[in-house]
């Protein structure tokens, strides 16, 4: 986390120098006629009670491309959800609806190795995600347990676990 942040301050340094000041209503006028990029977007929902900020995103006449910027190139379920949040506050924050693209690029490239449509599916499969996080957070259902022991030792609820894998 501490390699990936640093990274990301030397991007939004660069996108820096040569960017134009504007507020998130003037980024959506432009991009009506024609393509905006933006980088470490904040976006909230708190309808359902996430935020985040987008590493970057491109927006056109005709649609809005998330991007998410990861080490390596493998689209990690995480990785998706993640991005899929973005998406789902991002549509809460636009007053208008374009097609979003919720995308993983490899950091540091151009390279988007995983692209997807935020489609109805992708929103309810997120939106119930969401739901079950808060729950889970709030004490009121259960974790579900990993048989991989990696992602137990890693885990920061692993104390909380009654079925924690020794190791």
């Amino acid at each position: 986390m501490v390699q990936g942040t640093k990274e990301h301050a030397i991007l939004e340094d660069k996108f820096k120098v040569g960017a134009e000041p504007a507020t998130f209503d003037e980024m959506l006028e432009t991009s009506k006629t024609g393509e905006i990029l933006s980088r470490e977007l904040p976006v909230i929902s708190k309808h359902y009670g996430i935020r985040g900020f987008i590493d970057e995103v491109w927006m056109t006449p005709d649609e809005f491309i998330i991007i998410d910027d990861k080490p390596g190139k493998v689209a990690y379920s995480s990785s998706i959800n993640q991005v899929y949040g973005y998406c789902l506050a991002f549509m809460e924050m636009v007053p208008e609806k374009r097609r979003i693209v919720a995308s993983l690029r490899e950091r540091g490239t151009k390279n988007i190795y995983w692209a997807s449509y935020f489609d109805g599916k992708a929103e309810d499969d997120i939106i119930k995600l969401i739901k079950r996080m808060h729950k889970l957070l709030a004490g009121e259902t259960e974790f579900i347990p990993t048989n991989n022991p990696n992602k137990c030792r890693g885990c920061r609820f692993n104390t909380l676990c009654d079925k924690k894998m020794n190791f």
